[in-house]
């Protein structure tokens, strides 16, 4: 179970980045293209006109993009903090001329803060980093004031869907959760955290882990 200890020491992202290539450079030069005016979602009523997912940490981009170009009238947004992946998406986007898939880059702790409140139809967290030492708690994205945050984001009768393959963050994730009291969980069966939405398309940090014989977690929660 998270201390107060680990509620009140949460830190930013760290990693060591690796070098791109001159193509993802090139790629990530272009990030401009697809960025978008946050304050415009809710200004614009660009949040009562469309759905509006967010994905966090979305690695190489393999869902939302997938997810994006399944649901052209719907508006994905997503955050990363590492350019290669942000490079990686923005090659699937030109690839498919998708006009509906919007990028941010950085740090998603700082930037919800500059997120309206109630916008979002759905917030995705999927297999984030699980910093499985104790000592490295204070690492794992999801703490406490970040479950808050999500819950201020997410609109009325909007969920927050969150996966992992590792036990003791998916055991971190509901003692939150059920200390929190901002969400419901979502299960009545074992059935429904073992298998993921519709429409889910799993991410290549799904596949490393069964093929590692680690079973995935789908864990789906409702805004209280």
């Amino acid at each position: 179970m998270p201390s107060n200890k680990a509620q009140n020491n949460i830190i930013t992202v760290r990693g060591r980045e690796r070098s791109l290539t001159s193509k993802q450079k090139s790629l990530f030069s272009n990030l401009g293209n697809y960025g978008i005016d946050l304050l415009s979602l809710k200004k614009d009523n660009i949040h009562i006109n469309k759905k509006l997912f967010f994905e966090i940490g979305f690695g190489s981009g393999d869902i939302i993009h997938k997810q994006a170009k399944l649901n052209p009238d719907n508006i994905y947004i997503g955050i990363e903090y590492y350019r290669k992946g942000i490079a990686q998406l923005i090659e699937k986007i030109e690839k498919t001329n998708l006009n509906n898939l919007k990028i941010l880059h950085g740090d998603a702790r700082r930037l919800l803060e500059d997120i309206p409140d109630q916008i979002f139809d759905e917030i995705w967290i999927f297999f984030p980093d699980p910093w499985p030492k104790k000592r490295h708690s204070k690492r794992r994205f999801l703490q406490l004031e970040i479950i808050k945050m999500l819950h201020k984001k997410i609109k009325s009768g909007g969920k927050l869907l969150i996966s992992s393959d590792d036990k003791n963050y998916i055991a971190w994730t509901l003692s939150l959760i059920f200390i929190g009291k901002y969400f419901s969980w979502l299960a009545e069966s074992p059935s429904d955290w073992r298998l993921p939405s519709n429409n889910y398309f799993g991410s290549k940090y799904e596949k490393k882990g069964l093929k590692s014989d680690r079973e995935p977690y789908f864990l789906k929660f409702l805004k209280i």
